[in-house]
């Protein structure tokens, strides 16, 4: 067994993680309004660089209709809605798959 986090180490990795979900904000309500929220709650926005979104997705079925039918579509209305960033592509993944 390791040794114990620390506090502080703790609390830095908490705040890293609510900066980067205030900076997706934009992005998570874009994809919930091309999407709806029945499909949306069970997407989650992991990451976002150089144009390039990462979207986790909790559902086998939906995994295959976003990344395999609509990914085009999504980022293409996804561009429409956002004012100050666009999407350059969508990686859809599944979650609990253990990406490095």
């Amino acid at each position: 067994m390791g040794d114990p986090t620390r506090a502080g180490d703790l609390l830095k990795g908490i705040i890293r993680e609510v900066k980067a979900e205030s900076r997706r904000g934009d992005l998570v309500d874009a994809l919930e309004q091309v999407l709806g929220e029945q499909q949306s709650t069970h997407c989650t926005v992991r990451g976002f660089r150089s144009g390039k979104l990462v979207v986790e997705v909790d559902s086998s079925p939906l995994y295959a209709e976003l990344s395999g039918f609509r990914r085009e579509e999504i980022r293409e209305r996804m561009n429409e809605i956002l004012t100050k960033r666009k999407v350059a592509s969508i990686t859809f993944r599944m979650g609990g798959t253990g990406h490095v």
